[in-house]
């Protein structure tokens, strides 16, 4: 497949277009600034979500799937998330590509009541301005009528990769995943039609 990595820069990005690439994918890197890509790509994409220029030219080159892994710092106001979400749905209906595949947070997931007592007071918190920004996410991406899924992902953190379990609802807890396991499962659906318009919780 012809796969646009957005956030190709960061933690998850970079290990999602080693992966892709890994897996015999041509891989498109959309970045700001190349010299900060730490990855060989098949290609990169000079571009901005501001500009929807840039994106409608990264994704006219025949790309098959976006893989969105942007994200921002959870401890701070941002709706970093929701705005490029919003920019790369636009993109995609204007140029017919329909496989998207993006990070979303626990709080998006159907929850247990303990789970949803714990987003609850999670919400109360700073990590309460991650929610706002991924729920935005989620709510354009769902009622957009691509091909979407979703990695319900917990509390992402450094570390080396250790596997994964896939949940359907989230139960409650501290839970959390590293990049490279998020980046393994983004990479595996890709082309997987039984994971179309679905969240799966992913964490160990």
């Amino acid at each position: 497949m012809r796969v646009l990595v957005l956030g190709a820069t960061g933690r998850v990005g970079t290990e999602v277009a080693r992966r892709a690439s890994d897996a015999g994918h041509e891989v498109t890197a959309f970045v700001r600034d190349p010299a900060r890509l730490r990855v060989q790509t098949a290609h990169v994409a000079v571009g901005d979500i501001g500009r929807p220029e840039t994106l409608a030219a990264a994704l006219s080159g025949g790309i098959d799937a976006v893989v969105n892994a942007v994200g921002a710092d959870p401890l701070k106001p941002s709706t970093i998330v929701t705005d490029t979400a919003r920019a790369i749905v636009a993109a995609m209906h204007a140029s017919g590509v329909r496989r998207y595949v993006a990070i979303s947070g626990t709080a998006q997931m159907p929850k247990t009541p303990i789970g949803t007592l714990s987003i609850g007071i999670l919400r109360l918190t700073p990590v309460g301005n991650a929610i706002r920004d991924h729920q935005g996410a989620f709510d354009i991406v769902t009622a957009s009528g691509l091909d979407w899924t979703h990695a319900g992902c917990p509390w992402i953190k450094d570390g080396q990769a250790r596997g994964y379990r896939e949940h359907a609802q989230f139960p409650g807890g501290m839970k959390s995943i590293v990049p490279a396991d998020v980046a393994a499962f983004l990479v595996s659906v890709l082309d997987q039609p039984s994971y179309v318009r679905r969240i799966v919780g992913i964490w160990p």
